[in-house]
């Protein structure tokens, strides 16, 4: 290797507080973040000898001077919600004269706002835009941007290199078995950067990942972070079987939770196989209690067979409690959108609803239909009260609903849903839809156990000063002052909920206090973090006409997004 860049930084800019964040959980558990940064440590693993490579996780650690020193080239790997940090960080990098190269979901989709903070962009998937980077660089240059239309074979993608991570920083440890989705909403940048066709990995790949993570001395959950687990249901059903076996031999070290589309519910036979792979919970995107709204947004799985709810109970039926995220701010939705989804996400107990606004994303056919209104706010301003962080919580769109209106509701939901006796009730419920399952629910809780040996030997090691890590009595500070700031009325609602727990689902008592810790977040999140945010976004926003939403609500909404058919992946063989 001739050229200067043999010592490679990988760092993975800071998240905003968000509700999957988990942010005021995490101190209850001695963990710094809820999430790996999967796509960095994929490049790791495309790298090839020669190169040095250590990664910061600004989720979990600053970034220093001496990192800075060290290094020769900076690599970040960022999603739109980390810009902020991304953006500020990289500023630094270039001041210190480091080659700074960007990748990931959010320079992709938005190249021009990156450019100036960069000397290379490394686009679409790694797969096939790193190696080109790399070999350029080791002829002594490189091309400013490195792009392509191509979709890689992830039967070939690394395995990704766990090593590089402090495992036991992380609440989950997230693996990849497909990219891409068969179905085409309007609003999803995934089958805009993915494409709509599912590309798999092979069982093998996958079992190789479980067993680089377990060689780590990680034992707990496995995120599948696939965008729609079940996009092709041949090959899902073809690696199940494996995983299952897997786990046998090595004594069930792991649980996993995924993502899938509601027509999962559809398919007991794969909802079977889930269930006696060790999966624990799945997140699905409902949306919306409004037929004219999912179609709007050609989300049309949703509206094909039988009622959300009895979706969302089947799948509870079999064994998976059920995440959802849902939606407002449709042209088709109306002043009563509020009260339908706070009664969807009740009757369908899900404890952990993600609530958003519509925003039009870059490079969707959403965005694409804004822009021909004329309907898209404009974002530059920093101090605008338009200014948002992609994370959900607002729009940057003009909406059929005022947009006050619409913030109010949007509140209204979230101080409903999230107040502690609402959520422990939808919490308790969806236990007990469960299915009685004791052998896996002893295993479930001997990981549990295991992750917290794991985290005892991590104690040692920071008593001996061998990580870089808080010390034992700071993480017992943390929880301290954790629970001490939690106000009398959740302190309350879930000494009720456990007590309710032992009597109705006493199988289900290890996962009760899971989710109380959980709920800390989403009560502290929602009422100190998130509705102040949006009451100051109102206080600045001018008084509105109704006069425009009007007339949007009497245009027809037309589709940006053409229905070209694709190969039907999603149906068994």
């Amino acid at each position: 290797m001739t050229h200067p860049y043999r010592h490679l930084l990988m760092v993975y800019p800071a998240f905003p507080k968000t509700y999957w964040g988990m942010e005021y959980s995490l101190p209850l558990v001695g963990r710094k973040a809820a999430m790996v940064p999967l796509g960095l440590i994929t490049i790791a693993g495309l790298t090839p000898p020669g190169y040095e490579i250590r990664l910061v996780d600004l989720n979990c650690e600053p970034l220093t001077d001496r990192d800075l020193k060290w290094a020769d080239m900076v690599c970040f790997s960022a999603m739109l919600p980390q810009k902020r940090s991304l953006l500020k960080v990289a500023r630094r990098c270039q001041e210190a004269g480091k080659l700074v190269v960007f990748g990931g979901p959010y320079p992709t989709s938005c190249p021009e706002e990156c450019g100036p903070y960069c000397d290379v962009m490394v686009l679409n998937e790694g797969e096939i835009t790193w190696p080109l980077f790399l070999e350029d660089l080791a002829r002594g240059t490189y091309q400013r941007v490195y792009t392509t239309q191509e979709k890689p074979d992830v039967a070939q993608s690394p395995v990704p290199r766990f090593d590089l991570l402090n495992i036991h920083d992380y609440i989950n440890i997230p693996i990849q078995f497909s990219r891409g989705c068969p179905f085409q909403c309007e609003f999803c940048d995934i089958i805009v950067l993915f494409g709509r066709t599912p590309r798999t990995k092979t069982p093998g790949q996958v079992l190789a990942e479980l067993e680089a993570v377990y060689n780590t001395g990680y034992r707990g959950g496995i995120f599948i972070v696939d965008d729609n687990f079940i996009g092709n249901k041949r090959e899902v059903k073809k690696l199940l079987p494996e995983i299952k076996a897997w786990n046998e031999t090595y004594g069930h070290p792991f649980h996993y939770g995924t993502q899938a589309s509601v027509d999962l519910a559809n398919d007991k036979e794969l909802l079977q196989q889930m269930v006696e792979s060790d999966f624990l919970w799945v997140f699905m995107g409902i949306e919306s209690p409004s037929p004219e709204s999912l179609k709007e947004t050609r989300k049309y799985q949703n509206v094909k067979k039988g009622s959300l709810v009895d979706s969302v109970k089947e799948v509870q039926s079999v064994g998976l409690v059920v995440y959802g995220g849902f939606i407002v701010g449709f042209d088709n939705d109306t002043e009563d959108i509020f009260d339908r989804q706070i009664e969807l996400i009740t009757q369908a107990a899900i404890p952990s609803a993600s609530l958003s606004v519509l925003c039009a994303l870059p490079g969707t056919p959403l965005m694409e239909r804004m822009k021909r209104a004329g309907r898209l706010l404009d974002l530059s301003d920093p101090d605008s009260s338009h200014d948002i962080n992609w994370v959900g919580y607002d729009t940057n769109i003009v909406t059929v609903l005022p947009r006050r209106k619409l913030l109010e509701g949007y509140c209204k939901i979230l101080e409903t849903i999230y107040t502690p006796r609402e959520y422990f009730q939808r919490t308790l419920e969806a236990f007990c839809r469960l299915p009685r399952r004791g052998s896996l629910s002893s295993r479930i809780q001997k990981v549990f156990w295991l992750s917290g040996l794991a985290l005892k030997k991590l104690i040692i090691r920071d008593k001996q000063k061998q990580t870089s890590g808080p010390s034992t009595p700071t993480r017992w500070k943390s929880v301290y002052e954790t629970f001490r700031r939690i106000p009398a009325d959740y302190k309350w609602e879930s000494l009720k909920f456990i007590w309710a727990i032992m009597r109705k689902r006493p199988d289900q008592l290890f996962f009760g206090l899971v989710y109380v810790f959980m709920g800390i977040h989403f009560y502290r999140f929602t009422f100190a973090d998130l509705i102040p945010d949006i009451d100051r976004r109102l206080e600045r926003l001018p008084q509105e006409s109704t006069e425009q939403g009007e007339r949007l609500a009497a245009e027809p909404v037309f589709l940006g997004l053409s229905v070209e058919p694709v190969a039907d992946t999603t149906q068994a063989a």
